[in-house]
């Protein structure tokens, strides 16, 4: 980035991808700072961490995968950080806190591939640091944040190949996003629901344009134009949606394999994995249906400790998976304003945002288990910050630059009040508790 002659402009508003990359590092930077501050408190175990830590331990121990509900990626990084840093809190959690830097960094990636603009893709990885989900997903040992991280990446790349001029460009974004979508079920199989929604738009593409649908206001802005998305010819596709997943997610299993000493740990461990999930599910105090995650009506407490019994004499150590409430209020406006920009103008930003959240919110109706909660809904929250910034910083109007402003600084005080029940270090008090209680289903 030159700041010679004023040209420093220039990069800012009509970015070099050295300037892009300079951004990303400090997105990155920053968000990592922050998920490391004080990431070993508390110093024992926090809700799934009794499941995860253990099954890390036992494979750096034994080479046994414990604990095979889920694919085996996002435990082996758990086992990496505790491998590097040692078994204690701060190893259990680092490399959650990497990739939930790298969360931040996709969405500004995603977001940028949708603006092309540094100022506005920064906008968005600010508001997504303030909801609340990377923040507390980061500063724990559990599977979400590396489905997060990766699923945004991979509808950063999606982004990037669908809007690619260049064939051969397009096509190596592809395969990015195929890698990413196969990484992503290598953590949880929930990653499946975004490959098979970006999938699905693919289709939807293919058929409008095979059938030749033209409409009486034809606009270069349509997600079905024909000549866009040059790498997403069959064979393309067949590489993205599939060859580039599944090789991926295979390779995940790679260290089971080599442990058990034949490749048919690849069958029997999704065996296992059936056969936890044929099972049911004991009630949970924490669990929620799907349809009310929209308004958080009932969080994750993933730890409270009030230490020696007193809260009067001590303030309480706390933990909550809550949304931050400005920005899910404005996030789901922002998302229903896709759909309808989507069908009613067929906009193609808005068909990408409006599918990455959809596609990773609706299947949890088909949730074959039974037992569902509220952090499930995380990965679409990922979604809000490029729709907000879509509908702030497209189109005129006065109340877009207030807008602009506002979003952000409500999240960013929402998120420091919050803060005290977000962060378990910081300490909260019976007061302070019961004012940040909005919602008596919340205690």
């Amino acid at each position: 980035m030159s700041f010679a002659n004023g040209r420093w402009v220039k990069d800012w508003i009509a970015p070099k991808p050295r300037t892009v990359a300079v951004a990303i590092v400090v997105v990155f930077a920053l968000s990592l700072a922050a998920f490391l501050w004080d990431v070993d408190t508390p110093n024992v175990m926090m809700f799934d961490e009794t499941w995860y830590v253990p099954t890390a331990q036992k494979w750096l121990a034994a080479g046994e995968m414990m604990h095979e509900e889920h694919p085996p990626l996002g435990k082996l990084m758990i086992a990496l950080g505790m491998w590097l840093f040692g078994d204690n809190p701060f190893g259990w959690r680092v490399m959650s806190a990497g990739f939930g830097a790298l969360a931040v960094s996709g969405t500004f990636l995603w977001a940028f591939a949708l603006l092309r603009s540094v100022p506005q893709a920064l906008w968005a990885a600010a508001v997504v640091f303030c909801s609340h989900v990377v923040f507390v997903q980061a500063r724990i040992a559990m599977l979400d944040i590396f489905l997060m991280a990766f699923c945004t990446l991979a509808l950063a790349f999606f982004t990037f190949s669908i809007k690619e001029p260049d064939r051969r460009r397009s096509l190596g974004y592809a395969l990015a996003m195929g890698v990413c979508l196969g990484l992503a079920s290598a953590c949880k199989w929930s990653g499946f629901f975004l490959l098979f929604g970006l999938a699905g738009a693919y289709l939807l593409i293919a058929l409008l344009r095979t059938w030749r649908v033209r409409f009486e206001d034809p606009r270069t802005t349509d997600f079905y134009a024909p000549g866009g998305w040059p790498a997403m010819t069959p064979s393309g596709a067949l590489l993205a949606f599939i060859v580039a997943p599944l090789l991926a997610y295979f390779a995940a299993f790679l260290p089971q394999i080599v442990q058990a000493g034949t490749p048919l740990e690849f069958i029997d461990s999704h065996a296992r994995m059936f056969d936890v999930w044929g099972g049911v599910s004991a009630p949970h105090p924490y669990a929620s249906l799907w349809p009310t995650w929209l308004w958080m009506k009932r969080p994750v407490w993933y730890y409270f400790f009030i230490p020696g019994g007193v809260w009067s004499h001590n303030p309480a150590s706390a933990v909550v998976a809550l949304v931050n409430p400005v920005v899910l209020a404005a996030g789901e406006a922002a998302i229903l304003i896709a759909i309808h920009r989507w069908i009613v103008r067929r906009d193609l930003d808005s068909m990408i945002v409006a599918v990455g959240f959809l596609s990773q919110y609706l299947p949890w109706l088909f949730n074959p288990k039974g037992l569902e909660f509220s952090f499930y809904f995380f990965p679409s929250v990922m979604c809000f910050a490029p729709a907000l910034a879509l509908v702030v910083f497209r189109g005129a109007g006065t109340w877009r630059g207030w807008a602009a402003v506002g979003v952000p600084v409500l999240a960013a005080a929402t998120f420091l009040f919050f803060l005290p029940v977000l962060a378990g270090g910081i300490g909260v008090d019976a007061k302070g508790y019961y004012a940040r209680m909005w919602l008596k289903s919340w205690i």
